[in-house]
């Protein structure tokens, strides 16, 4: 089911453009498993390259629907800061540990390379009582450094989606996108638990 509204979605890029784009990147900033908001980025990317896409409405449709999902998330903490102290849950330990030990970097590391721990590190930076102010400021930093990064890994890869869907069809370009999303991905993931150790 969320493959076949994944392939929708990556589908209705092109001719949606960016409202579909911004609807990816809310659902993917609130956490929802729908589809990887990077791999639609990465996407929008190559669209842009290709000339079918606006590179500044781009840039500016996914750092502003990602900055305000992330405000979101901190103004939902804030507000049900009781109940979110009491959740026992393993993702919002984690964020929590982090935003204690880090801080601001820690709400900019979320946005780009810890990704699943920021829609959990939203609401603890919420519910902590974190400085919006601060919480702003890197939030800005780590989105901006997501979108222009993955955008131009799209636009990097541009010129060979072309030639792999012409050998192995229209979803071809899709999967060699998420192929490549998941090894940046893995070797980012991998430098760091090698760091930690």
């Amino acid at each position: 089911m969320s493959e076949t509204l994944s392939d929708t979605l990556l589908g209705l890029l092109p001719t949606l453009g960016l409202p579909a784009l911004a609807l990816v990147v809310a659902l993917g900033t609130l956490g929802v498993p729908l589809m990887p908001a990077s791999l639609m980025v990465l996407v929008a990317g190559t669209l842009v390259a290709a000339g079918e896409l606006p590179l500044a409405a781009t840039v500016a449709t996914c750092l502003v629907t990602a900055v305000a999902v992330d405000n979101l998330g901190y103004l939902i903490g804030r507000a049900a800061r009781q109940r979110f102290r009491a959740l026992d849950n393993a993702a919002m330990r984690q964020a929590e540990t982090l935003l204690a030990e880090r801080g601001g970097p820690a709400v900019f590391l979320t946005r780009w390379l810890l990704a699943p721990l920021g829609p959990p590190l939203n609401l603890v930076a919420g519910a902590s009582g974190f400085p919006w102010r601060r919480f702003v400021l890197w939030d800005l930093a780590g989105e901006t450094l997501w979108v222009t990064g993955y955008l131009s890994l799209g636009a990097a890869f541009a010129p060979f989606i072309p030639d792999i869907a012409s050998l192995s069809g229209n979803l071809t370009g899709a999967l060699a996108c998420m192929v490549i999303a998941w090894i940046v991905w893995r070797g980012l993931h991998g430098h760091t638990g090698r760091r930690q150790e």
